[in-house]
């Protein structure tokens, strides 16, 4: 029998975000290599694996089988959280989705809404909507790593509830926690610069103000050594 797994970087930075004895929620579970290697690494004490398809879920259950697990593993098949309570999870991983969707389901859960609940999260898209969204519900940014994966450069996050609704600036939106030390962060930043610059063009195109983006563009290649230095990412 294999022993576990193997995960992409971007799964294992998941991983590496998970506290140790917790019991995890992986939503969106897709093949459920995540909770499985979890278990056999002895980091988790229980986990589920949740998907909205089932196609998805029985390749997690005989995964799970085949790696010798499926005893120790609960699967749901449901919209989101829905089947899970807070006596399921401690740490909930919501992971390879838009983050207009993640907003959705952790919204739908209101029992994530307490400062012992972890949030892991990797968004694929909109993550400046969903770091504004968090701030605005409650919920804080604690830490935050980017990581390449092939051609591909990623952003992972945990969350935790503090129950105080804040706003938080452009450029902590779109880059969040990550560290201007790390040369992933800063292959992030040229990839949210790129996309703010395609949305300055057509703006101008439409002869819409600008300045704003401008700014943020500005403080971003500062901050991320693509220009001049600059201390850090701010709330």
């Amino acid at each position: 029998m294999e022993y576990t797994p193997r995960l992409s970087p971007r799964l294992a930075l998941c991983a590496s975000f998970v506290r140790q004895g917790a019991r995890l929620a992986d939503i969106g579970t897709d093949h459920g290599y995540l909770p499985i290697a979890l278990l056999r690494a002895g980091k988790v004490s229980s986990a589920i694996a949740s998907d909205v398809r089932e196609g998805p879920l029985e390749s997690a259950r005989r995964n799970a089988a085949r790696f010798g697990v499926a005893k120790e593993m609960r699967f749901v098949l449901a919209d989101g959280l829905s089947g899970i309570g807070p006596e399921d999870a401690d740490d909930v991983v919501l992971a390879g989705m838009g983050g207009e969707l993640i907003l959705r389901l952790i919204g739908e859960a209101p029992w994530l809404c307490a400062p012992e609940k972890r949030l892991i999260l990797q968004p694929m898209t909109m993550a400046p909507v969903l770091r504004t969204g968090l701030a605005e519900t409650g919920f804080a940014v604690l830490e935050e790593r980017a990581v390449t994966e092939g051609e591909k450069v990623y952003t992972v996050f945990t969350a935790g509830y503090t129950g105080t609704p804040r706003e938080i600036t452009p450029l902590f939106a779109y880059m969040g926690r990550l560290s201007p030390d790390d040369p992933a962060s800063g292959r992030y930043a040229q990839r949210v610069c790129r996309d703010l610059e395609n949305r300055l063009r057509g703006l101008r195109l439409e002869s819409q103000p600008t300045g704003a983006l401008e700014t943020l563009l500005r403080e971003i290649r500062e901050t991320y050594g693509l220009g001049s230095a600059r201390s850090g990412p701010l709330e």
